[in-house]
């Protein structure tokens, strides 16, 4: 075992603790004492604590090896699981484990003995050796007393013939079983006895010497100066005290020894029986058989007041004789002690100041073994106190009837003999029901305490007082709570004749406390679970309450419950480099303390750059000062995201000034409280012409006040939106500004205003209205021209089809008159009329895909594109294939039919393949339709790509090529959101995309 200071071995340490216990911190048992070992033989190494032991005090509903350090550095009561054993001391961390220091808790002499200890089963300084010798002396001291003292009384009286019979004996009878012994002064034995040649060794001082050897040393130590020298040593389990006298004129020494063991025996018995009378708190005396006091205890001086030699060769009646004393019970006294006889008495026992107490004497006369008293031993116990609640109470009982509180006596079997009215009062029964009647019996029900009513069995049958609250029950089966003092009254023998007990009801108070605990529970409850740190102290700066966050903040790895009690001025030293200066937390700590004024919301800076937020309230009760309450709250992300907010405001005042923005404050009237300088430039009015008007009046034209009267109630509930209104400037310009507004806020969230963001729009409003007239226009032009295509379409159409009619029936007449050249012209203007009548319809179609009304509808795909194949004149060796069936969509039929017309017929128009093919598919997107148009014509060169799209852009010679149809596609797609692309190689086809929104 070892620590900074001390080292020990195991013999030592054994010695000094020997019911130790060494638990690692699984709480496996890894040492214990050798006298632990004696009564617990089973314990073994590596068991578990817990499996072996219960902890009676203190009580921890669940201990196990994380908690097991809470029953540390405090009174600890363990008890065997094996044999019920108590073992009592105190557990303390060693390493990385517990060590159990501690006593076997003995509670009587019977324990001592059926354990088999000994006294050197018990470390020398062992207070249950005391508690041992008390139990034990306690119901053995009167056997023993008269045993030693006897013994001790033959033994003086013997020394006192001692030395007479050492000179006058004649030297040497050899029947004497003393040891005779005569030595020259060198040591040499000329002589012993018969009973002295026994002797082969002598221990000395803890020396063994041959006896021949031990008279040549002890020779050497005998003062021969003197008349007698004595000395004792030790032969074969005996002691022996020897007086040695010098002759100096025949030059030897004379020795005379005498087995003294049984007297060393009961000096040491009567030592410890004086030892234990003299820490008796009760007085104790020994007399001589005519009543001379020849011992007292330190306890009788004091309660007498007299020195020892005041009192040494005085009977007890001369040392504390009073005139008031019962003389009856003096005469009783006096009796037994004459007679021989125990006696036990209470009469007032005088001091030396002329003060009296009431003395309870018990006294017990010693025998020697002849049945002689040869001694008296008493013991004189204060019982002051007892006399005087008796007579208390009996001066009670005397004014009872009349008291407000119920009084009850109860004969010595506890039936009831007599009640006062209160007491009819607060049961609801009548005296006829109550007299002989057990109270208990009466009042107690199922919601009475059981451990109550056992304690007071037990006060009552021990004849002790007896003071608790309990819940009883009247006649009606009414609960209430009463405060019951009671008391066993005694005759003049101490024996118990009644019980006298006063009740007070204390229903309120107990329902006052109850609410009491209850607001207390909340409030601690509260303060627990608030995100602000508590710290309440006491008046002398202890600590009360401390709650989780408290110790979050400040770092403690502890519970909460672990700071009560703690010295908060000496945790505020040690913790002052906590903060960013120290010496300064300090003393605004004292300050305040010192002014004892509130403080709240007061800025501490940590040296590790966090910002705590402190609060200090005064507790008073009256004009006492009854503590402190320290709340504390880290605000580092507030105050952070305060500086922050503010650097955003100025930021965003700097980019509203930038962006030439107005910024007006107005409260919820509409009164101005705030602009800026661009708001200023802007209405022309300087920031004292704006502050404290209203808003509207100087500023809006008056239709508009309406609006903004409307938008500041719909700041008042919260809502945000922009509007436009028409302002007037300070020189009466009318200026058009578009403003962004907003609810304004107080910091606890209330509206107070709003706030607006004001951009002048005048510019873009005239812009806008310029906009509107070119709109009209181009309208108008758009209705116009679309008049003009359908007149161009009617009026072009007409020739068209007359010079046609007219070619052929020319081609008819005269085939066979014309030359070939003659017919190839012939054959180019029909094909040119054609085209012509191709361009016109195109041109009228794409006219009609903005024109035409937006009707939609649902349209399944499949029907329109077999409708389409049978319109279009399609060859025979081309073949148009619908890949997956087409979905019904949602749009404008006439719109669907010219987008797959015209990607149809436009690739049926360009195969050049003997087998020419057209594939339709889709797919499905999450918002969009996909629709794939594929075919294997000759493919459009990349360079042209993006052109086919335009109006009147053709890259073949076919004669049926306008130029429009896919200019139409694009339009109808672009229509609806769309979008349109292709993938194409030269020689090998292109594929059409095209995706539009579901």
């Amino acid at each position: 075992m070892e620590n900074s200071q001390f080292h020990f071995d195991s013999e030592t340490f054994n010695r000094f603790f020997p019911f130790y216990v060494l638990l690692d911190q699984n709480l496996l048992i890894q040492d214990r004492g050798r006298s632990l070992i004696k009564i617990l033989p089973d314990l073994k190494s590596n068991d578990y604590f817990l499996y072996s032991f219960a902890i009676t005090k203190p009580f921890l509903e669940e201990l196990n090896s994380d908690n097991f350090y809470k029953i540390t550095n405090q009174l600890v009561i363990i008890k065997s699981l094996r044999n019920e054993i108590l073992l009592r001391g105190q557990f303390e961390k060693y390493g990385n484990g517990y060590l159990f220091l501690g006593s076997n808790w003995l509670t009587s002499d019977k324990n001592f003995e059926e354990k088999k200890l000994s006294l050197y089963d018990f470390a020398q300084h062992d207070a249950s050796l005391d508690l041992f010798d008390l139990m034990y002396n306690r119901d053995k001291s009167d056997a023993a007393l008269q045993k030693s003292l006897t013994i001790i009384h033959h033994e003086e009286n013997e020394l006192k013939v001692d030395n007479k019979e050492i000179d006058d004996r004649e030297l040497f009878p050899t029947q004497n079983q003393d040891l005779l012994i005569r030595i020259d002064f060198e040591g040499h034995l000329l002589k012993m006895n018969p009973a002295t040649q026994n002797l082969k060794r002598l221990t000395y001082h803890g020396i063994n010497y041959e006896i021949k050897d031990f008279f040549k040393f002890i020779v050497h130590k005998i003062d021969k100066t003197k008349k007698r020298w004595m000395f004792e040593a030790e032969s074969n389990g005996k002691c022996y005290s020897f007086v040695c006298k010098s002759m100096q004129e025949q030059y030897y020494v004379k020795i005379y020894g005498r087995d003294i063991t049984e007297q060393k025996r009961n000096h040491e018995e009567l030592n410890k029986l004086s030892m234990v009378a003299k820490t008796n708190k009760n007085g104790i005396l020994f007399t001589y058989p005519d009543g001379k006091i020849f011992w007292c205890n330190d306890a009788y001086l004091k309660l007498t007041g007299y020195e020892k030699d005041e009192i040494i060769g005085k009977t007890p009646l001369e040392v504390g004789s009073d005139p008031l004393s019962d003389k009856e019970e003096i005469r009783r006294m006096i009796s037994a002690f004459y007679d021989g006889n125990a006696f036990e008495v209470e009469i007032l026992h005088a001091r030396k100041n002329g003060s009296t107490f009431w003395s309870k004497t018990v006294g017990q006369p010693i025998l020697d073994p002849s049945k002689k008293v040869i001694q008296y031993f008493a013991m004189i116990e204060d019982i002051s106190e007892v006399k005087q609640k008796e007579e208390q109470l009996l001066l009670l009982s005397s004014i009872a009837d009349k008291n407000i509180s119920a009084v009850i006596i109860c004969d010595k079997s506890g039936k009831i003999e007599w009640i006062n009215s209160s007491f009819t009062k607060m049961t609801g029964y009548s005296k006829e029901e109550l007299i002989g009647q057990s109270p208990g019996h009466l009042l107690q029900g199922e919601a009475t305490n059981p451990d109550t009513i056992t304690y007071l069995k037990n006060q009552i049958k021990q004849g002790l007082p007896f003071t608790c609250e309990i819940l009883n029950y009247t006649k009606f089966k009414e609960k209430y709570w009463v405060r019951v003092q009671g008391q066993a009254l005694h005759n003049k023998h101490g024996e118990v004749i009644k019980y006298f007990a006063i009740e007070e009801n204390i229903s309120q108070e107990k329902e006052f406390n109850q609410q009491l605990i209850d607001s207390e529970n909340r409030l601690t409850s509260l303060i627990t679970n608030l995100q602000s740190g508590i710290l309440l102290e006491d008046e002398d700066r202890k600590v009360l309450i401390a709650n989780k966050r408290f110790c979050d903040l400040f770092d403690f790895k502890g519970e909460p419950e672990e700071m009560i009690g703690f010295d908060s001025k000496m945790a505020t030293e040690e913790n002052k480099y906590f903060f960013k200066r120290p010496d300064e937390f300090i003393e605004r700590v004292e300050e305040i303390l010192r002014n004892k004024k509130n403080v709240f919301s007061e800025e501490i800076e940590l040296a590790d750059g966090r910002v705590y937020e402190r609060s200090f309230i005064t507790i008073s009760k009256g004009n006492k000062n009854d503590g402190h309450l320290w709340s504390f709250e880290d605000i580092t992300i507030k105050k952070k995201y305060k500086e922050s907010l503010e650097a955003e405001k100025e930021k965003y005042r700097n980019i509203i000034a930038n962006m030439n923005m107005g910024l007006l404050e107005v409260d919820k009237d509409d009164i101005i409280q705030l602009a800026n300088q661009c708001f200023c430039d802007m209405s022309g009015f300087s920031l004292i012409d704006l502050l404290g008007n209203k808003a509207s009046e100087i500023l809006l034209h008056p239709e508009d006040k309406k609006l903004v009267t409307f938008k500041n109630k719909e700041r008042i509930n919260g809502k945000s939106d922009s509007y436009e209104v028409a302002s007037i400037n300070k020189k009466g310009e009318t200026r058009h500004w578009l403003i962004s507004g907003a609810p304004n806020y107080n910091v606890n969230g209330e509206v107070i205003g709003s706030i607006g963001i004001h951009l002048d729009i005048t510019k873009q409003k005239n812009l806008e209205l310029q906009k509107e007239e070119l709109l009209k226009k181009l309208e108008k032009q758009n209705e116009q021209l679309n008049d003009y295509a359908q007149i161009v379409s009617h009026d072009l159409k007409s020739p068209l089809q007359s010079i046609h009619s007219l070619v052929t029936w020319i081609k008819e007449d005269s085939d066979k008159e014309f030359n070939a050249q003659t017919v190839k012209y012939l054959n180019m203007i029909e094909d040119k009329v054609e085209k012509m009548d191709h361009l016109i319809e195109g041109i009228l179609t794409y006219s009609k895909v903005d024109d035409i009304e937006m009707i939609t509808e649902s349209i399944n795909l499949n029907l329109e594109i077999s409708k389409i194949i049978d319109i279009i004149h399609i060859p025979k060796n081309i073949q148009v294939l619908v890949k997956n069936e087409l979905p019904t969509i949602k749009a404008e039929r006439f719109r669907m039919q010219q987008l797959f017309l015209n990607i149809i017929s436009n690739a049926v128009n360009y195969i050049d393949k003997p087998l020419g093919i057209i594939e339709i598919s889709w797919e499905e997107e999450k918002k969009y339709y996909v629709f794939a148009i594929k075919d294997n014509g000759p493919g459009i060169a990349l360079k042209n790509q993006e052109k086919i799209f335009k109006m009147f852009q053709s890259f073949s010679s076919n004669k049926r090529s306008t130029g429009i149809g896919l200019s139409i596609v694009k339009k109808i797609v672009k229509n609806y959101n769309g979008k349109i692309w292709i993938e194409s190689e030269l020689t090998k086809g292109t594929t059409f995309f095209i995706k539009l929104p579901k």
